[in-house]
């Protein structure tokens, strides 16, 4: 091959690459063409995804094998079960009371003694507040309707004077609606740990000629469940059976002729068990306790074993596995330890959806 032949071939290959390159170049920079996609896939990627997040509130005591209370109790420490499946604990907190105190003193037979009574275990709890514990007070049966005669604070000493001064006896219960009421009150504090104490010695449905128990409003029942509140109820179930006891006594020192009387009071009586017994049904349902004091001294105790649980008390919280529905029922709930030395108990024993 000739000089001018070689010189030649090489020219035309450099120029063929070159163009090569250049063509490449080309097509790296021209954008990519976007994938198609079909409607269901944009339909997806429009709509937000929406994220459960109910959360349930459970009063959870600790105490060590000492009966002290354990300042140390962690998620882990807790098994929770409902209906049977175990779930996974969020939190444990131990956290500020928001006491509500709901005085339902207006029974005919006990009401003034009732209202003693209901006093002095207040006082009592009022008197152990921690910092930053709050209390607000409601009084149904002295009043037309439901009142809330102290809004919340934390001042222990604004609580205990008006207990003293404004606390009246009824000759009415108000139980359904200051439970109604109770409920509305107690989310106006959603963080912390709520109860509610319920003062009551009265019956709903009382005439000169019919005594009867009549069934707690269940909506009422229901609104303060759905707070996830703790409920525990002072009943003076007890002075009325010893009232009547006392009174229908066959002689006493004024010779007793009103048969009719006798058999009203011994109505009264029998209707007040029939309350004590729904009294505990709510109880129960609320994770709260039914005490039955029968003397000032008695009030006094109680109360100090009530504000010995709150004190000991954690917030456990959860989201359960299954949602909650409003209109789904109750849910059975467990409550147990993890850990060697730690005692575990809540009063409750099923759980509702939450309030919205």
């Amino acid at each position: 091959m000739t000089r001018r032949a070689l010189a030649f071939l090489q020219s035309l290959l450099i120029l063929l690459t070159a163009a090569g390159g250049s063509a490449a170049r080309q097509q790296q920079q021209q954008p990519a063409a976007p994938p198609q996609r079909d409607e269901e896939t944009a339909r997806s990627e429009q709509e937000p995804v929406k994220i459960y997040t109910q959360e349930v509130k459970l009063p959870v005591v600790a105490y060590d094998n000492g009966e002290r209370f354990d300042p140390t109790l962690e998620p882990d420490d807790v098994l929770v079960l409902e209906e049977g499946v175990p779930q996974r604990v969020r939190s444990a907190r131990r956290l500020p009371a928001n006491v509500l105190l709901v005085f339902d003193t207006g029974g005919q037979v006990t009401s003034v003694r009732g209202a003693e009574l209901a006093r002095a275990a207040a006082l009592r709890l009022v008197s152990t507040l921690r910092p930053g514990d709050q209390v607000a007070v409601i009084q149904g049966g002295a009043r037309a309707s439901v009142a809330v005669l102290q809004d919340w604070t934390a001042d222990a000493s604004v609580v205990a004077s008006v207990l003293q001064t404004k606390l009246l006896s009824g000759n009415r219960s108000r139980l359904s609606e200051c439970l109604g009421l109770a409920a509305s009150k107690v989310r106006e504090h959603a963080d912390g740990s709520a109860h509610v104490v319920v003062f009551t010695d009265g019956l709903e449905s009382q005439t000169r000629e019919k005594i009867q128990a009549a069934a707690i409003n269940p909506e009422a029942a229901r609104r303060l469940a759905a707070s996830q509140a703790t409920v525990h109820i002072f009943c003076f179930a007890t002075l009325v059976k010893e009232f009547v006891k006392d009174r229908n006594k066959p002689f006493s020192v004024i010779f007793d002729t009103d048969f009719e009387m006798r058999r009203w009071f011994r109505d009264y009586a029998r209707a007040t068990e029939q309350r004590k017994e729904q009294l505990a049904a709510l109880a129960r349902e609320m994770g709260g306790r039914l005490l039955l004091p029968a003397t000032a001294a008695e009030a006094a105790e109680l109360a100090d074993k009530l504000w010995r649980d709150i004190g000991a008390q954690y917030v456990v919280t959860y989201a359960p596995k299954l949602p909650l529905s409003p209109g789904g029922g109750p849910r059975r709930v467990e409550v147990s330890s993890r850990r060697l030395g730690l005692r575990l108990f809540s009063l409750r024993t099923s759980v509702v959806a939450p309030a919205e």
